[in-house]
């Protein structure tokens, strides 16, 4: 694994999960708003916190996040990452993004709109057009799983996934536990287990840094 926790857990997601409101699929009701509040945990320390907020109404969405990590031993700081982002959706393919992202000063910017002649994005490294119907790392609508290509949000990078079932397991959501479905989603050198409920509703993310660290979201 190449990249360091910060970067992944947002470009993921990660682009980084207990008490939260409701994930129900984008098109379960006319008109509806969740929020998720998580802190980011690597191993046992809290290194900041990763929000998520949904606002649909029928097919359209509007999804914005925003992340802020400081990494630090003994009082010095290691790491630094802040990163906020703005997408539109319509029928669950994405129809605008912008994001800035600042790692340790390295600053990134990614923004696209879909047209008729396909998605045009642009990052820092210049422009390109994807596909018309593109998505992001959209764990918030676990049917991204479906998909065979994804956006980087932070970097503007168009990857080849792949996504595998692993079964059922109880996992901890605040003060019970809970029944889920697991999957694991592999994106190069990135390892990320998801799980959900049987309603669909996103209840936790958790991924591996270079060093072998846990990189995790809990519910705030």
């Amino acid at each position: 694994m190449n990249h360091y926790p910060g970067q992944r857990l947002t470009v993921w997601c990660i682009t980084l999960v207990t008490s939260l409101v409701c994930s129900m699929p984008l098109a379960a009701s006319p008109e509806n708003s969740s929020e998720w509040k998580f802190t980011v945990f690597l191993n046992d320390d809290s290194i900041g916190y990763h929000h998520f907020s949904l606002d649909h109404s029928g097919d359209k969405a509007r999804v914005t996040t925003r992340a802020d990590f400081d990494v630090t031993f003994l009082k010095i700081p290691l790491f630094s990452y802040e990163h906020q982002n703005t997408e539109l959706w319509n029928n669950r393919c994405l129809e605008r993004i912008d994001s800035t992202t600042d790692q340790n000063g390295d600053q990134y910017s990614v923004n696209g709109v879909r047209t008729d002649s396909g998605f045009r994005l642009k990052n820092r490294d210049g422009e390109n057009t994807l596909p018309a119907c593109v998505s992001t790392f959209a764990y918030w609508d676990m049917t991204f799983l479906q998909r065979k290509q994804l956006l980087n949000s932070q970097t503007g990078e168009y990857v080849e996934v792949t996504t595998d079932y692993l079964g059922e397991s109880n996992i901890e959501t605040g003060d019970t536990r809970t029944p889920a479905r697991h999957f694991r989603l592999t994106a190069d050198d990135m390892v990320i287990d998801l799980w959900y409920s049987h309603n669909d509703r996103w209840l936790a993310l958790e991924t591996l840094t270079s060093t072998g660290s846990v990189l995790r979201y809990v519910s705030e």
